[in-house]
């Protein structure tokens, strides 16, 4: 089994967030950050080519900002973004209990050349500290020099794991990169959208307490 890490074992550090727009006079909770983060994701499905300026500027208009503050919101969105990210409730505990329970895991994520230490320091898992949830790998676009929706950088996962694609599943938050990319490598995709956006016909969970519903007996 593999995940995405954005959107799926971390959100974007909310407080650091309110934060930031706060500078330009915006209100916010840690919750509209985490329903903008998932709702900008449907713009991505739009752009040809993707624009992540672009993308800020919708995490900003679903976080309330002002149009004439949009633009410095976005600028201050994306340093969020691109720095420090926080777990998905529950994250941690979904792992540990799929490992448990006999399911190999990885992680593949486009990302900036860090995210196993990310993923290490929000204690949600390792590929190396037994005090943490193991997981066999720790796929970073940056390092390997393959992103998603590429099905070569799902296969690099799948070699660690020992598994083939199709007895494997591929947990993310978007269809362009994710469930798209799943597919094309042959994995089954299962779409975290929690509140309900996507209408596609592939599997949706809400939460990781969900999946492990669906695959850890009790």
């Amino acid at each position: 089994m593999i995940f995405d890490a954005g959107g799926v074992l971390l959100l974007p550090n909310a407080e650091a967030g309110m934060a930031a727009i706060a500078e330009l006079h915006g209100e916010s909770v840690p919750a509209d950050w985490h329903r903008a983060h998932y709702a900008a994701l449907l713009a991505l499905e739009q752009m040809e080519p993707i624009d992540w300026l672009a993308h800020r500027r919708v995490i900003a208009t679903e976080l309330g900002v002002s149009a004439e503050h949009v633009d410095g919101a976005a600028a201050l969105i994306d340093d969020v973004m691109i720095g420090t990210w926080m777990p998905v409730d529950g994250a941690a505990d979904a792992l540990r209990a799929l490992s448990a329970a006999g399911y190999k895991l990885a992680v593949v994520s486009n990302a900036w050349g860090t995210m196993a230490q990310w993923l290490e320091q929000a204690k949600v898992c390792s590929v190396s500290d037994d005090e943490l949830p193991r997981v066999a790998a720790v796929i970073d676009s940056h390092l390997v020099g393959i992103e998603k929706p590429d099905p070569r950088i799902f296969q690099l996962a799948l070699d660690q794991l020992g598994v083939a694609s199709d007895r494997s599943l591929y947990v993310g938050d978007t269809v362009r990169f994710d469930v798209n990319g799943a597919v094309a490598a042959g994995l089954h995709p299962v779409h975290v959208d929690p509140y309900r956006f996507c209408t596609g016909p592939h599997s949706h969970i809400a939460s990781l307490a969900e999946l492990t519903d669906w695959l850890v007996a009790d």
